[in-house]
């Protein structure tokens, strides 16, 4: 199997496609309803794949993704929440360098907007999703990884 860049359309089909399939995500998600829009802020300094902001949005529903897309470039796409952060922040929670609930509660290096009381009794659903995305790293490559 060829790696994917993180940020693309086929690295988001995929992670998504991982997640649909994951028991675990499936059994602590059955409860939770909101569509989310994660937004990874831009860095051209990074690659050029980041010289825009990175929009993705899904919408979970007990315990699966019932819809997903990347949003292009000036698109306007409704989501209860949106969830944003820098790069070098996305990057560490792909990885598993950073913990979801110190990222979002107590750094504030991910930011969150709509009604975060809500978002909170679902933590571990957003924990579990990460550490999903967490699995697949041997499977994509970040922009900066890319072998010119």
């Amino acid at each position: 199997m060829e790696k994917v860049m993180f940020g693309t359309e086929e690295w988001f089909n995929a992670f998504i496609a991982r997640l649909n399939k994951d028991a675990e995500y499936e059994r602590i998600a059955k409860n939770y309803e909101g569509s989310i829009l994660f937004r990874c802020l831009a860095d051209p300094s990074v690659h050029p794949i980041l010289g825009k902001d990175l929009l993705f949005y899904f919408d979970p529903y007990h315990g699966k993704v019932r819809e997903w897309r990347v949003v292009n470039d000036g698109e306007e796409q409704k989501a209860e929440y949106e969830v944003y952060g820098k790069y070098k922040d996305w990057k560490k929670l792909a990885t598993g360098e950073l913990d979801m609930r110190k990222a979002v509660l107590m750094t504030r290096q991910v930011k969150i907007k709509g009604k975060m009381s809500a978002l909170i009794r679902h933590m571990k659903a957003a924990e579990r999703t990460l550490a999903v995305l967490s699995e697949m790293k041997e499977e994509f490559y970040f922009p900066e990884d890319q072998k010119s």
